[in-house]
């Protein structure tokens, strides 16, 4: 590993991780957003759905992983957002986050409820397509990339790094220190750095809404896809463990990680989790309002 650019470390702050998302979730009391779902900068070469403020594109997980290997052969800038319940209320009260989310090149739907409500507003999603799925299919794809990893925990990108060491080449690990990495000083070094690295696929885990945000501003900067990936960097780097596959398959991985988590988890689900429901009563109404013919002049 001695071909990886290593940004400087720093001591963790033990109340905020850079490798966790943050534990606040818009209160339901507050108003909601403006509708701000624009189109997406690459004209939707998927079918989408709409949910809220989020378009979420229904297709497979390999289909999803096809694609972003398409982007990175041919180091194509774009952003792409695993979106679950938390990113749907995230995207219902900050502006900045909806407009990421709802013009990124590529937002899928990693959580069960996402891909229930595309069921029930009759655009299904064939499938959830997890963030770390994604990733890890990344990674074990027969072709070899440049990869940057940034956040995760102390440490972990680089064990992430060495895991796939034969596989792909890592260009730059960056920790991303929370309280530190927001700094412009540290953004220009950490940019700069990046740039030159050149690499054709970026991860990003430090959480919703940090990721998608820097993935976004990151584009000018970065010749391929930047994936916003939560704790998936801890969990294919050994730090953190993942729920058994059969609580996957049956669509309960959030009770395996409340489980983990009780006090930072239990109250954002079941925060988010009414929150979605509100949401998801809109879109049906919405879904189920007669469209208006345009006049014909007569």
């Amino acid at each position: 590993m001695d071909d990886i650019d290593v940004a400087p470390s720093a001591p963790e702050d033990p109340s905020t991780s850079a490798g966790t998302e943050p534990d606040v979730v818009p209160a339901l009391g507050d108003p909601p957003v403006p509708d701000t779902v624009a189109a997406p900068r690459n004209n939707e070469p998927f079918p989408t759905f709409r949910l809220g403020n989020l378009r979420l594109a229904t297709i497979t997980r390999a289909e999803a992983i096809a694609w972003i290997l398409d982007q990175c052969h041919n180091e194509r800038s774009c952003v792409v957002v695993t979106s679950n319940v938390f990113h749907l209320m995230l995207a219902e009260r900050d502006p900045e986050f909806a407009r990421v989310a709802s013009t990124c090149e590529l937002n899928v739907a990693d959580g069960w409820p996402l891909v229930v409500a595309s069921r029930l507003l009759r655009t299904p999603a064939p499938e959830r397509i997890a963030g770390v799925d994604v990733v890890e299919g990344l990674l074990r794809a027969p072709v070899r990339l440049r990869v940057a990893i940034l956040g995760g925990a102390p440490g972990v990108a680089e064990l992430l790094a060495d895991r796939f060491r034969h596989e792909h080449d890592t260009v730059f690990v960056d920790p991303l220190p929370m309280g530190e990495w927001q700094a412009d000083e540290y953004q220009k070094r950490m940019r700069s750095t990046l740039a030159k690295a050149r690499p054709n696929l970026v991860l990003i885990g430090i959480g919703a809404p940090r990721q998608e945000l820097l993935s976004d501003s990151l584009r000018r900067i970065v010749s391929g896809p930047i994936i916003g990936c939560g704790q998936t960097v801890d969990v294919l780097g050994g730090a953190r463990p993942r729920a058994p596959r059969f609580l996957q398959a049956v669509g309960l991985e959030w009770c395996f990680r409340m489980a983990m988590e009780p006090r930072r988890l239990g109250g954002r689900y079941l925060t988010a989790g009414a929150g979605f429901v509100g949401v998801l009563a809109r879109e049906l109404r919405r879904s189920r309002r007669p469209r208006t013919r345009p006049s014909d002049g007569g």
